[in-house]
């Protein structure tokens, strides 16, 4: 169970900018907005990510799970990082049906996760070669990989299986492992007494009696993935920290009887609930969402046609999101800075507008203001916030920026907040330097 949230946590979360679906005067269709409403709104939605460590160039990383980790490899690996899960040694290996290089070690579900380290850290755990297939003509199957995989002899297929543990048990070297969570639907080998990755077409026809299907619960995946915190922690690197995402990419089809978009739906929710409990459990595990990115982002854009496999610039879009909070050295994912309403509507007497931001990865973070030439003045500071500017005269136009820190020197977002059409209110200083006043605001240090 989660720990309660106290009432002074609760009113820092909610005047968070990204806290809010809707606000009545809000316009939904406001460039760089912080509610849902207008974030939604984007080809490609950007979540608001707080990144609970930083990886660094000397770090090794392992991926594991479904076919989406291949797509976390491939762009780590372009940022010149250290990913042990692709290894020299699959290089020899046949791969068919156009799948990527590495396919066959894809891992669908968490009980095929669970034991491929539980094989591959645990001494006294071993590998059950009597869930190998014997398939005829001298050709066998190993379950517990992909299909993708170039079927070969009983001889070629431990061989394999000895250099797939090999590379594994490599995890224990890596400080950061990502691991993506894929389906509910796991099949159980009844005469070896474990559970499988996945069943190669008609091999339940041949075997009728040996695999059964189960639709596991809430309670079954959240054990698995407490089950690999154990192994992690007992086998894997000092400072391991777990990054747990779920794979956007729907069921290929279901043996549950549901319509597939259902069984999907089921799969898919469950799974991301158990990845939130999870992550709440331990504090180095770590929700990475690109399951919402892509069911947030729009359609036509997302899919291809057979609305299953994500199109490659939206996975781009995952892993730059990815890679620039957790990556240390590049950017925030993204700074945003509004104002809402802008312009802020006629009246008598001076307007408002609330001025809404989010810096994540800077929590020194400033917000200076500045109008009419004068001397930008601090308004407020944080990695994120809300506060109400009260004092928006007529006729005038406001400068806020917001900077990485109160020195200015880089500066992250600008947005200019009008009232038109009249003049601004501005006083001098002792020095005489015209300087901005804000009623009920003490001057800036």
């Amino acid at each position: 169970m989660r720990s309660p949230i106290t009432t002074r946590e609760a009113k820092r979360n909610f005047v968070s900018p990204y806290s809010r679906w809707h606000r009545k005067d809000a316009l939904p269709s406001e460039l760089n907005g912080t509610l849902a409403c207008q974030r939604l709104r984007e080809p490609l939605f950007e979540p608001a990510i707080l990144p609970g460590f930083k990886m660094q160039r000397e770090d090794k990383i392992f991926t594991i799970g479904s076919c989406f980790a291949r797509g976390v490899e491939l762009a780590l690996i372009g940022q010149k990082m250290d990913v042990l899960s692709k290894a020299a040694e699959f290089d020899s290996f046949q791969a068919m049906n156009g799948e990527l290089e590495l396919g066959f070690t894809n891992k669908y579900n968490t009980f095929s996760i669970y034991n491929e380290l539980r094989w591959a850290l645990n001494p006294a755990a071993e590998f059950p070669r009597q869930s190998l297939v014997d398939l005829g003509n001298g050709i066998f199957y190993d379950p517990h990989t992909n299909p993708a995989l170039q079927l070969a002899g009983l001889e070629e297929t431990i061989h394999r299986r000895e250099i797939m543990q090999m590379v594994t048990r490599r995890i224990s070297q890596c400080r950061v492992v990502i691991i993506t969570l894929g389906l509910v639907e796991v099949w159980r080998d009844n005469i070896a007494d474990v559970f499988i990755n996945q069943l190669i077409p008609d091999l339940h026809n041949s075997y009728p009696d040996r695999y059964e299907l189960h639709v596991t619960n809430f309670v079954e995946n959240f054990s698995m993935l407490e089950r690999i915190h154990a192994l992690l922690s007992q086998f894997g690197h000092q400072d391991v920290q777990i990054v747990v995402t779920v794979s956007p990419v729907p069921l290929q089809a279901t043996f549950s009887g549901e319509d597939v978009v259902i069984a999907n739906t089921y799969s898919k929710s469950l799974l991301r609930a158990v990845a939130q409990e999870w992550a709440a459990a331990h504090k180095n595990v770590h929700y990475f969402p690109s399951y919402e990115i892509v069911q947030n982002s729009d359609r036509k854009l997302t899919w291809e046609e057979d609305m299953r496999h994500v199109k490659g610039n939206v996975v781009q879009h995952i892993m730059s999101l990815f890679l620039r909070n957790y990556c240390s050295g590049l950017p925030v994912t993204s700074s945003k800075l509004c104002a809402s309403p802008n312009p802020v509507p006629p009246g008598i007497g001076p307007g408002k507008t609330t001025i809404s931001w989010s810096s994540h990865g800077t929590p020194d973070a400033a917000i200076y203001v500045s109008w009419g030439g004068i001397e930008e003045a601090l308004f407020a500071g944080g990695s994120h916030g809300s506060k109400e500017a009260s004092w928006i005269e007529t006729g005038a136009t406001y400068e806020f920026s917001l900077y990485t820190d109160r020195d200015r020197n880089s500066p992250l977002a600008r947005i200019s907040v009008t009232r038109p059409p009249a003049a601004s209110v501005i006083s001098r200083n002792r020095d005489g330097v015209k300087s901005a006043r804000f009623p009920s605001q003490t001057r800036s240090e």
